[in-house]
Parts: C-alpha cells; structure tokens; sequence
C-alpha cells in the first residue's frame, strides 16, 4: 500500500512540486472549501491572532516600563528582521507541502514523522489554550467596559459564554465569514492607533526623536525582556498557512499573505510604539508604575476623555477578534490530525454543504468550556490566573514549533526536497533558529516576569509542552510504522 494514500503528502498534479495532505479515504468527506479565502482574509486572520491593540496596552507597553524603554523602537525593527529569515524557510515549506495543520506536515517533511507528530500536538495544545486565553479575556474587558461606561455590572463568565457562541458560529460558517469579522475588527484598532499617532504628531512633533533606535538605547535596561515581550506581540503571525487548503494557489498566497502580514504588524507596531514614546517626557518612568495605564493615558490626554470608554471597548472586541482567530488555527490542526490518523478520525470530517471542519470546531469549543469552567468555579480572576497560566505555555510553545521549523527547512534545503531554496534560505534559516533558541531561553530565564506570575502552578505549565511533544512523537512514530507495515 502507497503511504500517500493513507494521509502522507501525496503528489498533486500538474503541480507535482506542491504536496497537500489528504484522507485516506477522500469519498468519505468532502475536503475544505477551496477558495473560501484570499489573500486579505488571510493577513487579517494573522493580524487579528496578533490582537495589536492588545500588544500595545501589554507586551509593548511592559517592554517601555520594565525593558529597554524607548530602545524597544530597535528591537521591533530587529526581531521584525529575524522574522523575515525565519519566513524565508517556512515560505519554502508552503510551497512544498500544504495543511491545514501546516507546522505538523512542514516539521515533519524534513526531520521525519515523530518530529513531526511532537510539532502537531504541541501547536494543537498551544492554540487551543490560547482561545481559551482570549474567550476569558473578552469576558473580562467586556465586564470592564460596561462596568464603567454603562454601569451594567455582570460576572465576566457571561460575556464569555457569548463570546464562546460567537466563535462556534463564525468557525461553523467557515474561514471566510470569520475573516470578514477579523478584518472588521482589525481594522478599527488600526484607526484608533493612527488617530492617537496623529494627535500627538500634530501636538508634539518634535517628540518623535530617534534615540530608541541608537545602540546605547537598544541594549540599555531590561533589554532581555524586551527581546521576550516583543517577539511575543508577533505571535501567530506565521499562521497564513493553516488556511492553505481553503484559498486558490496556496504556494504564493501563503507567501504574499505572510509577508503583507508581517511588514503590516511591524509598520504599526513601530508608530504605535513610538507614538506612546514620543506621548511622554520620560515614558519609562510613566510606565513602570503601571504599564497597562500607558496607552489609555496617552489616548485620554491627547483624544480626551471619551477615548477611554472607546479604547476599552475596543480591546474586548480585539480579544474576540484573537479567539476566533486562535480557535480557526487550533480547529484546524483538529481537523488535520484526525484526517492523518494521530487523533480520533471524526475529527477529519467536514460538513457535507459548508466544507468546514465542524466537529473540529465544536470538539475545540468544548476543551475552552472545559479550562474555562475551573476558573469561574472558583471564582479566579481571569487576569491574573489564566492569562499567566496559558502565556508561559503559548511563549514556549511558539519558540519549539519555530525552532523546528527553520531547522525542517535546513535539512529539506540540504537534502534537494525544499522546492526554490538553496543556500541563501538554509542560511537564513540557521540564523533564524540561533536567534530563537536565543529568545527561548531569555523566556525561560525570566519565566516569572514574562507570565507576571510567581505560583508554582504557573511555573510547572510548561510540562505540558513536554508531554504534548513526547505523546506526538509516538502518535507520529507508530502511524509511520503502520503505514509501513500496510
């Protein structure tokens, strides 16, 4: 028996360089709707993951009071340049193998299918804990808004429940319903940052100095947790490439998509960034106290005092606008690894009229019941417990699936299997991969500030990652083997 017939990659033609994967049984449920998405739902779908409004009133702002202060300028524009190599490699992988659970078959392609197995599961964790993150933080700054602003006092667990509806609903209608809301929403936080960047550069012009770009200001103070903070307010920037199977010529979308959505989060990370800078004397000292007051004070002052109800409002729907995003990813990898065998087969299945992997993404809707429930049982403070529980994780979670990757698209480059690389992608690639491991272990050394918890329980989450990684290596092992056997 063909192991390509039986989930492995299979040749495609007349494209015979790209690799998609597909069931072994492709009778038995129709795949995801091609053309379901373009290139913009896709870089939206990215940047709604990225929630931007959100990063600025916390990675961002925390780098300004508790890291390199005004030097986090230089440290967008060179983590955004360590980005760019590392994409250079995954690029590449797009264009040889297309999933929906994109890191499990771009691992796998070139460090073989226990790597690849870890690589799935560890993503599969990672995304699905961060849906939940994002559903308990939508519950939480919606009470907060309303609270303040239109005195309705409510427990945050209600507008979880409704955010949770929504997110079922959009991932039921499909990949191109839920772009059109991430774009929606994505867009409204670009004009609330751009509005705030106007009025403090009409005011204060010469404000915007460069002195955050200078060496001195680069590598002053807590640049380590800089490097940290910044790097994570990119998170999910790569993940164009789980909706590979719904949009039209996968291998250049992918790229155009991933790309558009990497230069498009620096540009606004870098003005929003140096507008807070350039919105204060000495922005260090303003947002060490409280590094979560920075942008509301900058918005109040410079916009008035109306901003800070529409601010508000506006990270609630950026969370939700992150939870669909998360949940899409995390359904997807569901929908993937049920159709290659590592998880139950049901969850390969998709709906007969809308080709959208539906009980993937109820299965995910239930697991974010299922971590939210203890937390609202015991009454828990979604801010201060889930929120730390799942960063640390979802931190070292990103940096395993990238380090694997770039080091996947070495070996295929070295070994002639990665279509259109040579050696300038290995090269970059390698380069990616030091700077991340680099990163990880910045991550680990200052674990209790990047997750802002001291708990113990906190600091033992990680261990999901390593049981996540060593049941996907067997998972992926024993398919291997029994699709040689077969």
């Amino acid at each position: 028996m063909d192991p390509s017939s039986a989930g492995a990659p299979a040749t495609t033609p007349p494209d015979a360089e790209r690799r998609t994967e597909v069931p072994a049984d492709p009778a038995a449920s129709p795949g995801l709707r091609r053309g379901a998405i373009g290139v913009p739902g896709m870089v939206f779908m990215v940047v709604a993951a990225t929630a931007p409004l959100t990063a600025m009133a916390s990675n961002l702002s925390l780098s300004l009071g508790l890291g390199a202060g005004e030097g986090t300028l230089g440290w967008i524009l060179l983590i955004g340049v360590l980005l760019v190599f590392f994409t250079a490699g995954y690029i590449a992988l797009a264009r040889t193998v297309v999933s929906a659970g994109a890191y499990h078959v771009f691992v796998r392609h070139g460090l073989g299918p226990s790597a690849g197995g870890a690589a799935a599961f560890v993503a599969t964790i990672a995304y699905n804990l961060a849906c939940a993150g994002m559903i308990a933080a939508t519950g939480y700054f919606t009470d907060q808004a309303l609270t303040t602003y239109a005195g309705i006092d409510l427990p945050w667990a209600v507008y979880s429940v409704v955010a949770l509806a929504v997110v079922w609903l959009l991932g039921f209608f499909g990949a191109g319903l839920a772009s059109k809301v991430a774009t929606v929403v994505s867009l409204l936080q670009f004009v609330l940052l751009a509005v705030l960047a106007i009025a403090v550069l009409g005011r204060d012009p010469g404000q915007f100095a460069t002195d955050g770009f200078t060496p001195g200001s680069v590598t002053s103070g807590g640049a380590a947790l800089t490097v940290v903070f910044v790097l994570l307010s990119f998170a999910g920037y790569e993940a164009a490439a789980t909706y590979g199977e719904e949009c039209n010529a996968p291998g250049k979308k992918i790229k155009y998509a991933t790309y558009l959505a990497l230069g498009l989060l620096v540009l606004v990370f870098l003005i929003s960034t140096w507008t807070l800078v350039a919105a204060y004397d000495d922005v260090q000292a303003a947002a060490a106290p409280d590094p979560g007051a920075v942008l509301g004070g900058a918005a109040e002052h410079y916009l008035g005092r109306y901003a800070g109800g529409l601010i508000s409002v506006t990270v609630a729907l950026s969370f939700l606008a992150a939870a669909v995003a998360f949940h899409n990813m995390a359904a997807r990898y569901g929908f993937a690894l049920g159709r290659a065998g590592l998880l139950p087969r049901v969850l390969g299945r998709t709906h007969r009229v809308r080709a959208t992997p539906h009980i993937a993404v109820g299965i995910q809707v239930a697991i974010d019941v299922l971590v939210l429930v203890p937390f609202v049982v015991g009454g828990a403070d979604p801010l201060t417990t889930v929120f730390p529980s799942i960063s640390g994780v979802t931190s070292l979670s990103l940096i395993f699936l990238m380090v694997s990757c770039a080091l996947s698209a070495v070996v295929s480059s070295v070994r002639g299997t990665l279509n259109g690389a040579g050696l300038g992608t290995r090269t970059l690639s390698l380069i990616a991969c030091a700077g991340l491991l680099a990163v990880g272990a910045l991550i680990v050394l200052n674990y209790g500030q990047v997750t802002g918890s001291s708990s113990p329980a906190v600091a033992a989450m990680p261990a999901l990652i390593v049981l996540g990684a060593v049941a996907g290596a067997l998972a992926g092992r024993r398919r291997s083997t029994g699709l040689q056997d077969a």
